[in-house]
C-alpha cells in the first residue's frame, strides 16, 4: 500500500520538481517529475534561404506543446561540422542577413519557448557552408543589359585610374591599393562595376616598359584585380586607353587605336577573358577621328609624337572581328567620336557583330559639348532606345574646375530615367575636383563625391 503523507504534499509544494510518496515496503521514493515545464518541443526549427553572403535566412518557430506564451530567437555561427557554435551578437530576430564574416561557416538558429519563468530551447539543423555570392554573367537583350537570371542590370560604378599610367612611368601597376579592403570600399558605395583603363605597351610588354611591370606581370595583375572585383559582386570594364604607334612609348591617350599594336592587344585581351561574360571589353576610350575612320580604320586625324606625325588607326569593326575570332563572346563597348561625347553617328557607324553583343559608350562631363538634357534627348536617347548605353566616364566638369554636384545630378538623373548606366570619374586620391574620394577607405573628397555616394546608396 502507498500512502501520501502531509509531509509529502508539503514537499511537493515547496520542491515542485518531485512528488514524494511513502511506501511502507520501500520507504520514500520519487515517482514522477510533475514540476517540469508544461510544454515541450515537438519539431525543431528549420532555416530557409540560401547560405550565400547578402542573402537573408529565416528560421521557423518549430512546433511546441503546451502553448508557450512567447518565443525568443538567437542565431549561431558554427564550424564546418555544424556542431561547435557561437551566438552572434545582436542577431535576435527570426531573420538574419548573411555577412562576409559568415563565409566558411554553417549557421543554426536557436528558438527558446517561454511560459512564465520557465523555458525550453531547440536548435535547427545547420545550413550548408556559407559562400560568397556568384556574379551572374551579362548579355545584351535589345536595349538592355541582363544577367543570366533575366534581371535587368543598370551599370553604376567608378573609374579606377592608375593602370594606364603607373606602369609606363615605371613606378607600379596600380595607383594606390588594389587589395580586398580597397575593393570593399568601392562596393560600400553601392557600385556594381569598375572601369579599369589599360596601357597597350604594358599589356604587350613592348617599347621598353620595365619587365616587372609589363607583359605577364601586368596581365596577371589585371586578371587578379578583375577576379577580386567579381568576388565582391562587381563587374569589370577593361578599356584600352593609353597607346602609341611604332616604337613610341604609350605615355598618353592618343587620337585612336594604332594599327601597329592595338589588334594584338585586342586578341590577347579577348583570349584572356574568352570564357568570362562578367567582363565588358572596350577596344578604345576617346577618339578624335571622324566616324568613318573610327569604324573602318586608316590614316586620318590621329597623330603622335613631337612632330604630330599621322599614323594608321585600327577601326572598331576590326576590333570586334579580332575579339570574336579570339573566342570572346561577351559584351563589347563601342564609344562615340569627339572624345566619346558625340553619339550622333553611332547608330549609322555601328560595327557588325555576329553575336549582337555591342553596347554604346559615351563620356559625359559638365561643360562638354553634349552635356545638356536637350542634347541627350536629341542624340543619346535614340541610341539608348536601340542598344544599352553607358556613360563610361562622367563627372562634374571635364577639366576638374568644380567640386560641386550640380552637373552630375543632372547627368545621372537623366541616365536613371532612360535606363542608362554610368561610371563616375575617378576613384583616386588626387586631391582635386576630379577625385571622388579623399581616402581609399571610401571617404568622399568633396561635394561631388559626397553626392555620388549618396545617390548610389539610395539605389541599392
Amino acid at each position: 500500500m502507498i500512502a501520501i503523507t502531509r509531509a509529502s504534499v508539503f514537499l511537493a509544494a515547496v520542491v515542485p520538481l518531485l512528488l514524494v510518496v511513502q511506501d511502507p515496503q520501500a520507504g520514500n521514493r520519487a515517482v514522477s517529475n510533475v514540476g517540469r515545464p508544461a510544454f515541450s518541443n515537438l519539431s525543431r526549427p528549420a532555416i530557409s534561404g540560401a547560405p550565400v553572403v547578402g542573402k537573408r535566412l529565416v528560421t521557423s518557430k518549430g512546433t511546441w506543446s503546451g502553448n508557450p506564451t512567447r518565443l525568443t530567437y538567437r542565431w549561431l555561427r558554427c564550424d564546418k561540422t555544424g556542431r561547435s557554435c557561437r551566438t552572434i551578437d545582436g542577431a535576435t530576430a527570426r531573420r538574419y542577413r548573411l555577412r562576409s564574416r559568415d563565409i566558411g561557416h554553417r549557421m543554426r538558429s536557436r528558438v527558446r519557448a517561454w511560459k512564465a519563468s520557465r523555458s525550453r530551447s531547440a536548435r535547427s539543423a545547420p545550413t550548408g557552408i556559407v559562400t560568397r555570392p556568384t556574379l551572374p554573367p551579362l548579355h545584351v537583350d535589345g536595349n538592355r543589359l541582363r544577367n543570366s537570371r533575366g534581371q535587368t542590370v543598370q551599370l553604376r560604378g567608378v573609374n579606377r585610374a592608375g593602370t594606364e599610367y603607373a606602369c609606363i612611368q615605371g613606378w607600379g601597376i596600380f595607383d594606390g591599393p588594389s587589395d580586398g579592403a580597397s575593393v570593399r570600399a568601392i562596393r560600400s558605395w553601392g557600385a556594381n562595376v569598375v572601369r579599369v583603363p589599360l596601357n597597350e605597351d604594358c599589356w604587350l610588354g613592348i617599347n621598353g616598359v620595365k619587365p616587372e611591370l609589363a607583359g605577364e606581370s601586368y596581365r596577371q595583375a589585371i586578371v587578379d584585380y578583375v577576379r577580386l572585383l567579381q568576388r565582391h559582386h562587381m563587374y569589370a570594364e577593361l578599356s584600352l586607353m593609353w597607346a602609341a604607334p611604332g616604337t613610341y612609348p604609350a605615355t598618353y591617350q592618343s587620337g585612336g587605336p594604332d594599327a601597329d599594336h592595338a589588334p594584338d592587344l585586342w586578341a590577347s585581351l579577348a583570349s584572356t577573358f574568352a570564357k568570362d561574360r562578367r567582363v565588358i571589353l572596350a577596344p578604345w576610350g576617346e577618339t578624335v577621328v571622324n566616324a568613318d575612320c573610327f569604324l573602318d580604320g586608316g590614316v586620318c586625324e590621329a597623330t603622335f609624337g613631337p612632330d604630330n606625325t599621322p599614323y594608321e588607326i585600327a577601326g572598331m569593326q576590326r576590333a570586334v572581328d579580332v575579339m570574336r575570332q579570339a573566342g570572346y563572346d561577351g559584351v563589347i563597348a563601342i564609344p562615340g567620336i569627339d572624345y566619346a561625347n558625340d553619339l550622333s553617328q553611332w547608330l549609322s557607324h555601328k560595327p557588325d557583330d555576329p553575336r549582337n553583343q555591342l553596347i554604346a559608350e559615351a563620356h559625359v562631363y559638365g561643360n562638354n559639348t553634349c552635356s545638356t538634357t536637350d542634347c541627350f534627348n536629341e542624340h543619346y536617347a535614340p541610341v539608348a532606345d536601340a542598344v544599352p548605353l553607358v556613360f563610361g566616364e562622367t563627372g562634374e566638369t571635364y577639366d576638374g574646375s568644380s567640386c560641386g554636384s550640380t552637373n552630375i545630378q543632372r547627368l545621372m538623373k537623366w541616365a536613371d530615367a532612360h535606363g542608362v548606366g554610368y561610371e563616375a570619374w575617378v576613384w583616386d586620391t588626387w586631391g582635386n575636383c576630379s577625385a571622388l574620394i579623399g581616402s581609399y577607405d571610401g571617404s568622399p573628397y568633396a561635394a561631388y563625391g559626397t553626392w555620388v555616394r549618396k545617390h548610389y546608396r539610395s539605389l541599392r
